[in-house]
């Protein structure tokens, strides 16, 4: 029999808030229940990316909600060129199947799959935090109800790092120890590019100022490079602690080439900055601008709130799931799950895994993961041409 998958994802959500609505109880506890954790930025279209790809950035290559362009800042708004018909509707309907996917923002929109049969039915509820337990409980019943008989059923999460309690600026901190120079007072159209070594924008972006890429670039490619990359290291995992308390405000400093491979490395930031449980970059810094100050606490922030990791949270049940499994995995691994789910071949390129001990002994036996070579994942140009136009009208292209 072949089987079907009807997903809810829930944005914008805290997952823990998951507990405690009513219509997912049953899911609770007989379903699987899955941790997941981005890799390793939790920016928030990165991370849809990795969860629909089933591949890290190098792969698709959208980085960060902003790019750097001649020490200008631009948006990505786009769909990056390595996920164009990679997503998973995408792939499911090359495959054949009978697939549905949906954003919506009310119940009624939910009746759309009334009278319907799907093999994938995939619906995102914009800004879910915004209601309360019992409208979202109201909401999963009459998506269950619509489901179809012996579906299997997921609930998923956006990424959640709970609510931060100090902003920080990584150019006021560069400024600070002298490696960016900049005018007074400071601002983007104050800074000395011919005196500086490297900046930051977006979640975690540092750019080197490299000869030959930026238009006033300083530093040589080669060990120069590599010796600028390493002082950025030491710096900010070591040198930038927050005045108040004392700790540090970095937990890990990535080089592109230890955290991305794939086609689109030479598109990513040159390091990429994560930073500690509840801090998180200004809106200033994201813009390449300037607070005046590298630490600076949120006004209003709770105290007494515990910053926990980002992470997003994935409930799933029905007949080939192992009932009451918990269970971790990461972003990229929920399309290769999904996939195995609808029996389908795992594409080529994903690089998450099938998490294996979700599944039942008698459904593994009788469905080996198997991967697709890259000659059935290919797209002809017709097809790339209507999902093109399906994101244009979509309102993804511009």
């Amino acid at each position: 029999m072949k089987n079907s998958f009807y997903l809810l994802w829930l944005e914008e959500i805290d997952p823990e808030r998951l507990n405690t609505i009513p219509a997912l109880t049953a899911l609770l506890e007989q379903g699987c229940d899955v941790r997941l954790t981005p890799l390793p930025l939790s920016e928030a279209g990165q991370c849809y990316y990795q969860v629909l790809t089933g591949m890290s950035a190098g792969r698709f290559g959208r980085f960060d909600s902003v790019r750097p362009e001649g020490y200008s800042v631009l948006e990505e708004t786009a769909i990056p060129d390595g996920a164009l018909g990679r997503l998973l509707p995408d792939i499911a309907r090359i495959r054949k199947l009978a697939v549905t996917s949906l954003d919506i923002t009310s119940l009624s929109e939910v009746e759309q799959l009334a009278g319907q049969t799907y093999d994938l039915a995939l619906l995102r509820l914009h800004e879910a935090g915004k209601y309360s337990n019992e409208e979202l409980s109201a909401f999963i019943a009459r998506w269950q109800a619509l489901t179809r008989p012996g579906a299997h059923l997921g609930v998923l999460t956006d990424v959640w790092a709970g609510t931060p309690h100090t902003s920080v600026n990584l150019n006021d901190f560069l400024a600070d120890v002298g490696l960016l120079e900049v005018g007074t007072p400071r601002s983007s159209s104050t800074i000395h590019w011919g005196e500086t070594l490297a900046y930051g924008l977006g979640t975690g972006q540092v750019w080197v100022n490299l000869r030959g890429r930026e238009p006033q670039g300083i530093v040589n490619a080669g060990s120069e490079y590599r010796e600028v990359c390493e002082a950025l290291v030491r710096e900010l995992q070591t040198n930038w602690l927050d005045p108040q308390t004392h700790e540090k405000v970095v937990a890990q400093v990535f080089k592109k080439e230890d955290l991305y491979s794939g086609d689109y490395l030479f598109k990513a930031p040159d390091l990429t900055v994560v930073y500690r449980p509840g801090y998180v970059m200004s809106k200033q810094a994201e813009k390449l601008a300037f607070d005046g100050h590298s630490v600076l606490p949120i006004e209003n922030a709770s105290s007494t709130e515990t910053p926990a990791k980002a992470y997003g949270r994935f409930l799933v049940s029905g007949p080939a799931l192992v009932a009451k499994q918990q269970s971790f995995g990461r972003l990229v691994d929920v399309l290769p799950n999904v996939m195995y789910l609808l029996q389908q071949a795992i594409p080529y390129g994903v690089e998450g895994e099938v998490l294996l001990p979700l599944f039942t002994s008698t459904y593994q036996q009788q469905n080996p993961v198997a991967y697709a070579d890259d000659e059935k994942d290919l797209l002809s140009d017709e097809e790339e041409g209507m999902i093109v136009d399906r994101l244009r009208d979509l309102g993804y292209l511009g």
